[in-house]
C-alpha cells in the first residue's frame, strides 16, 4: 500500500566523526545532555532532504572541528555563525508555514546551540 508518496529515509550507518568523539567525552550530566541534543539535531540536519540544511550542518561541523583543533579562534567561529544565521533566516522565511519550525530547528537553532553550548565546552577541553 502506498505511503502517500513519502519515502522512508534510512538512517545511514556512519562512523563517529571527530566532533562526535570529542563531544562524547563531556562528563558533566547537564552539559552531556546538551551535547546529546546537539548531536541528535546535527545528525537530523545531515540527513535532511534540503540541500541547504545538509550543507549548513556539514559546514558547522567542519568549523567546530577547526575550532577544536585551534585552526580558527572563537571570533572566527562567531563570525561564521552570524553570517550563516543571516543567510538562513531568508531560507526559513521562504519555507511553507508548516515547514518553518523544522527548518528553523535544523538551521538557526542548531547554530545558536553550537555558539552558546558546544563552543564553550570545546574551548574548555582544549
Amino acid at each position: 500500500m502506498p505511503s502517500g508518496g513519502k519515502k522512508k529515509r534510512k538512517e545511514p550507518s556512519r562512523k563517529k566523526s571527530e566532533l562526535d568523539s570529542a563531544l562524547d567525552q563531556v562528563g558533566d550530566e547537564s552539559a552531556a545532555a546538551a551535547m546529546k541534543e546537539f548531536q541528535d539535531l546535527l545528525g537530523e540536519a545531515r540527513n535532511d532532504t534540503s540541500e541547504l540544511v545538509r550543507q549548513n550542518a556539514e559546514e558547522l561541523e567542519r568549523r567546530l572541528v577547526l575550532l577544536k583543533n585551534r585552526e580558527i579562534d572563537k571570533e572566527d567561529f562567531d563570525y561564521f555563525v552570524e553570517n550563516q544565521k543571516r543567510d538562513l533566516r531568508v531560507f526559513v522565511d521562504s519555507q511553507p508555514a508548516q515547514a518553518q519550525e523544522r527548518a528553523e530547528k535544523l538551521t538557526l537553532h542548531i547554530l545558536e546551540m553550537a555558539a552558546t553550548k558546544v563552543v564553550p565546552i570545546l574551548i574548555a577541553m582544549i
